[in-house]
């Protein structure tokens, strides 16, 4: 089988796809011969991730266990199977923990948190038909404390530790479940602190590879606990973060 192939007759729901790491791991999938179902709040026609038939774009609001259920009926309806479902829409609002705003933290507890479990459960029941995998974008935040970020922080634990509890109770239906943790990215996402030479120092300081991650290395590893090179790993996190977690 040709790396172009490893997905072929695989059809997998992305997250957070309009740009970003969803539209770089949706690309990726694509490329390796997956169908995929990209989903998002932002409308179509605002996407910077443009897709070529067979694959599809569609609506979806994590925060509603309905609107999740609906996705994935309407991906049963377009593409008659799912095999993967990438979690990866997320938000950060920062602040001290302190003074954040009541709505900024549960906004990002909705989605990040709430928004994984709704869209995994929803698709669980598809997922056990396949025999699937799914993975939750993670973060290092959510292993080691990080200022200003205590609503994201407690969220990207809780999708990890998920990855553990799902694992443990859908192996019985064949079902994997993993998650991933970048350090920082470069994204729409982390835009802010990218032009912060104070923060960026510090922060590069800290990773013992010296560089940021791409959205291709968070791609890459998302992609391997999907397929069936990692046949045998469930309830794991992979940290993609060049050394960050390993003090």
């Amino acid at each position: 089988m040709s790396l172009s192939q490893d997905f072929e007759g695989k059809v997998a729901i992305v997250t957070g796809a309009a740009r970003g790491i969803g539209a770089t791991i949706s690309n990726s999938l694509i490329a390796r011969g997956a169908v995929v179902a990209a989903a998002d709040l932002l409308p179509a026609q605002s996407w910077e991730n443009q897709l070529a038939a067979p694959n599809s774009k569609h609506f979806v609001d994590v925060r509603s266990r309905q609107s999740c259920l609906d996705l994935v009926q309407s991906v049963i309806s377009e593409h008659g199977r799912i095999d993967y479902l990438v979690n990866n829409a997320g938000i950060v609002r920062r602040a001290k923990a302190s003074e954040v705003a009541e709505k900024d933290f549960t906004d990002v507890i909705d989605i990040n948190l709430n928004g994984t479990f709704f869209m995994s459960q929803a698709v669980y029941a598809e997922l056990k038909k396949t025999k699937g995998a799914i993975v939750n974008i993670g973060s290092t935040s959510g292993h080691s404390a990080v200022h200003n970020t205590v609503g994201y922080s407690v969220s990207k634990a809780g999708v990890m530790f998920m990855a553990k509890v799902l694992a443990f109770e859908w192996a019985a239906d064949g079902i994997r479940v993993n998650a991933v943790g970048p350090t920082i990215v470069p994204s729409d996402m982390t835009a802010p602190l990218l032009t912060n030479d104070v923060y960026m120092k510090d922060k590069i300081s800290s990773i013992p590879l010296g560089r940021m991650a791409t959205q291709q290395d968070v791609a890459d590893s998302v992609l391997f606990l999907l397929s069936d090179a990692a046949g045998m790993v469930t309830g794991q996190t992979i940290f993609i973060d060049g050394g960050v977690t390993i003090h």
